[in-house]
């Protein structure tokens, strides 16, 4: 896939050596979804079957180490996540950035893998992914400092999209 000219790997599990270093050579993002192979060992959420979280199980270690030695390699990261944020599902991006966090990811890269580097990947960077004048406004408030611990990304208080707020827990 890589030397066929993709842009991005979401999953990639079980990416070798071979694979990540072309990667790196043709500045090919990576998506790991670890928070969605979580999601598979998790009773609820989307993927609720006792197969999947055996399979789940299984695949976690690969997950985290081909993630990290990506990171070590200088791939560019993106956190993402394949829910659909309805109800039932479980996992969402903060929970990715914790994951990228566990990983050996610095905190404030892993923040960026959700924003700044997100918007590079999906090439909209020019109008969002950092806050700048002229940008869209859009972000969340979370109500601790994530520096301080990252898992604070996972108490949003208000989310600002496009300079509105869309969802604000302060006055509901």
């Amino acid at each position: 896939m890589v030397r066929a000219g993709v842009h991005s790997i979401e999953h990639g599990t079980f990416l070798g050596d071979d694979t990540l270093r072309l990667m790196k050579e043709k500045g090919v993002y990576f998506v790991p979804t670890i928070a969605t192979v979580q999601d598979l060992i998790d009773p609820g959420g989307d993927y609720d079957d006792a197969i999947l979280q055996i399979r789940g199980r299984a695949m976690m270690p690969r997950a985290r180490e081909v993630t990290s030695k990506a990171r070590r390699m200088g791939i560019k990261i993106v956190a993402g996540t394949d829910t659909g944020y309805l109800p039932r599902n479980n996992r969402r991006i903060p929970d990715e950035i914790v994951e990228l966090v566990n990983v050996g990811i610095p905190l404030m890269d892993a923040i960026k893998a959700a924003t700044s580097v997100a918007a590079q990947c999906l090439g909209v960077e020019k109008r969002t992914g950092s806050i700048r004048a002229g940008y869209e406004a859009d972000f969340v408030i979370v109500d601790r400092n994530p520096l301080d611990d990252i898992r604070n990304v996972q108490d949003v208080l208000i989310v600002i999209n496009k300079g509105r707020i869309a969802v604000n827990r302060l006055n509901p």
